[in-house]
């Protein structure tokens, strides 16, 4: 019975669309193209290849001493002090020391730096942390800024700024 009102249904919904064609489709199909003129701007025209003539008789050697003493000289303008005497936190990579600790005395933050063999220092703004020639710009109570000076590519040195974060972690809860 159900297969049979099926079939009736199918047999109806095909048959409606049989019989005659939409006149309205046929003709705006036909109008729709009308008037339509494409256009293809023209090509551009080629240029000839002008090839360039390297003269490096003009610029000079690259190796040239008096160019690398005139970079070595601006480097060193710009460069750290290397002849100040370091502090004991400047033998160590960053990644190496841990903030445990900020101590507020005086309205001023002071961090407590621990090195791998369990050794703790106190820092304050101006301090030096790092082989970078890092130094202590700011001290909060949960990180210190530092301002690494490092050499880049070029020889030139450039400044960068790193943190230390204080970690905030339970005693005996494992990281």
């Amino acid at each position: 019975m159900r297969t049979a009102i099926l079939m009736l249904l199918g047999t109806l919904s095909l048959s409606g669309c049989l019989g005659h064609e939409p006149e309205d489709l046929d003709l705006w199909m036909r109008n729709a193209g009308q008037g339509l003129h494409g256009k293809v701007d023209p090509l551009p025209q080629i240029q000839p290849y002008q090839p360039y003539e390297y003269q490096s008789n003009a610029l000079g050697s690259p190796f040239d001493q008096g160019r690398l003493q005139v970079a070595r000289r601006k480097a060193q303008s710009n460069g750290p002090d290397s002849n100040r005497p370091r502090e004991v936190l400047e033998n160590y990579e960053l990644g190496q020391l841990k903030l445990t600790g900020t101590l507020l005395i005086n309205k001023q933050y002071f961090g407590l730096v621990q090195t791998p063999e369990g050794g703790i220092y106190r820092v304050r703004t101006g301090s030096f942390i790092g082989p970078n020639f890092g130094i202590v710009r700011k001290i909060s109570e949960n990180d210190v800024t530092l301002e690494e000076t490092v050499e880049d590519v070029n020889g030139e040195w450039v400044q960068q700024e790193s943190k230390l974060y204080l970690l905030q972690q339970e005693q005996g809860q494992k990281p």
